[in-house]
């Protein structure tokens, strides 16, 4: 069996992906079943872009992965079922204004003449549709709306919508981008001495009843109804959640360097 294959059974992944509906049930089905993870970076484990080691790491020994994982397995997904797909680099700005190297894939999707943004690599904020080139916001789970902004004729940002105004992710383009390319940023955002995920210990799922995310020792968990916040304190606190939140394949040894490197205070 295809790795691609094997990522798509053991997401549930069964029938031919016809449409924009079924790209949402594609897209559902992944974050619901994979994390976002940066702990094989941060016990300085190589990462790996090959297909098949991707599938092994994250569907198999359920190690979880970051966005050059995420978004290349849905970008091989659309891409087996014969969309018109292309993979695209971002500077993350989580709302800021600053200067950043590209560091983020994610897929562009263009079907019966309209274009789309998929992205199951943004961590806990990562939509869970995809997201239409529109002037409309797109709504996502628990109502989360997202929206291209088009800053000029190749150039553009996503942002979320939030009660004080847009909330900006990541600035993008539309230029073609090879494996190459993301060698490279994921070389950065592995081993550069200042990336975000050298020196912090991040983790999200998300559901269709709840965001569960994790930065260092502060843990969230958002519903419609909810959000509640937790301070991690003891090492098995961080145990249980990894585990038991996460469902991560992780030995005690590896849990003693997180918490005592990333989470004791």
């Amino acid at each position: 069996m295809q790795a691609i294959e094997r990522y798509l059974k053991s997401i549930g992944i069964e029938d031919t992906l016809k449409d924009i509906a079924d790209v949402n049930t594609l897209i559902k089905k992944h974050l619901q079943a994979l994390s976002f993870c940066n702990i094989p970076v941060l016990l300085g484990q190589e990462i790996s872009l090959e297909l098949g080691e991707i599938v092994s790491k994250m569907v198999e020994h359920k190690r979880g992965g970051y966005c050059f994982e995420h978004n290349k397995l849905i970008y091989e997904a659309l891409n087996y079922f014969g969309f018109e797909v292309q993979a695209l680099f971002g500077r993350v700005l989580n709302n800021q204004n600053i200067d950043v190297p590209k560091t983020h894939r994610f897929t562009l999707l263009t079907f019966e003449g309209e274009k789309y943004i998929v992205d199951a690599g943004f961590s806990f904020m990562s939509p869970n549709s995809a997201i239409k080139f529109s002037d409309t916001p797109t709504k996502t789970i628990f109502d989360r709306d997202y929206l291209i902004k088009k800053i000029d004729a190749n150039n553009f940002e996503l942002a979320m919508m939030r009660p004080n105004g847009l909330y900006t992710l990541y600035s993008f383009d539309l230029a073609k981008y090879n494996e190459r390319d993301f060698e490279m940023g994921n070389f950065y955002s592995s081993k550069h001495k200042d990336a975000t995920f050298v020196n912090n210990l991040v983790l999200s799922k998300i559901t269709d009843e709840k965001i569960c995310s994790l930065k260092n020792n502060s843990y969230h968990e958002t519903s419609k109804e909810s959000n509640e916040e937790k301070t991690i304190t003891t090492q098995e606190e961080l145990s249980t959640i990894l585990r038991d939140k996460f469902d991560y394949n992780i030995s005690d040894a590896e849990i003693k360097y997180l918490f005592e490197k990333f989470v004791k205070e």
